[in-house]
């Protein structure tokens, strides 16, 4: 995975550096000392994890981090464990406590590892459509007319569908992005629904037969209009 560094302090890049060259998983491109510099590089070159420092001047790591490209995943370092909640909101792969030591650094990346290999393409045409889940130690093929819904907790993503829950490490905004809109909506930061699965719904929540699905504010307008265009 290309991978870079972002933290205000020397002493950090240094000793960040050389751990994350013990990891062969890990090409490190470039040690930032902030984010202005990081946007540069990441202008050039195709980024696929940030080891992110998040108390830094001007602008934090959970800002910077709010503005880059889906496709990239973050690692948080901190020196202190109050920004945890807002880190995780943020789809975050691990949250690691300063001073860091190589096993530590090494389970995290394991964990953005299998994160990127968690859920395969969506392929197929119509209701035939289709992806893959990695459930324990095999992929398994899951159609999207065997989807109810999505939920996302705590770096797992839940897939219950008609059939059995598959749970497998994952984040939603990078399985949202996989998925046919036309097919499913994001109602909540922890939920996605399959639309044709909605039994009811009001202001609050949606419903997929006797379950309900919190509806967010964020999300609203948007499952809203979709599902007022079905709504006699």
């Amino acid at each position: 995975m290309n991978c870079i560094i972002v933290d205000d302090d020397e002493t950090s890049r240094l000793v960040l550096s050389n751990l994350a060259n013990k990891i062969n998983d890990l090409n490190l491109l470039k040690a930032c000392e902030n984010t202005s510099e990081a946007r540069e590089v990441m202008k050039t070159v195709d980024i696929d994890l940030l080891l992110l420092d998040i108390e830094m001047p001007d602008e934090t790591g959970v800002e910077f981090f709010e503005t880059v490209n889906s496709k990239t995943d973050v690692i948080f370092i901190t020196s202190q464990t109050k920004h945890a909640v807002r880190a995780f909101e943020n789809d975050a792969v691990d949250y690691l406590v300063k001073p860091i030591n190589l096993d530590r650094l090494r389970q995290a990346v394991e964990k953005a590892k299998r994160r990127r290999n968690s859920a395969e393409p969506s392929t197929g045409i119509g209701n035939d459509q289709y992806l893959f889940v990695k459930n324990k130690d095999q992929l398994e093929k899951i159609r999207y007319s065997e989807i109810n819904y999505i939920e996302a907790t705590n770096g797992y993503v839940t897939f219950y569908t008609v059939h059995k829950n598959i749970v497998t490490n994952g984040v939603l905004k990078k399985i949202e992005e996989k998925l046919d809109k036309n097919h499913f909506v994001r109602v909540h930061r922890s939920y996605m629904v399959n639309i044709n699965k909605i039994t009811g719904y009001d202001a609050e929540s949606v419903k997929i037969g006797t379950t309900k699905i919190p509806l967010s504010r964020m999300y609203k307008k948007d499952v809203m209009g979709r599902l007022n265009n079905l709504t006699i």
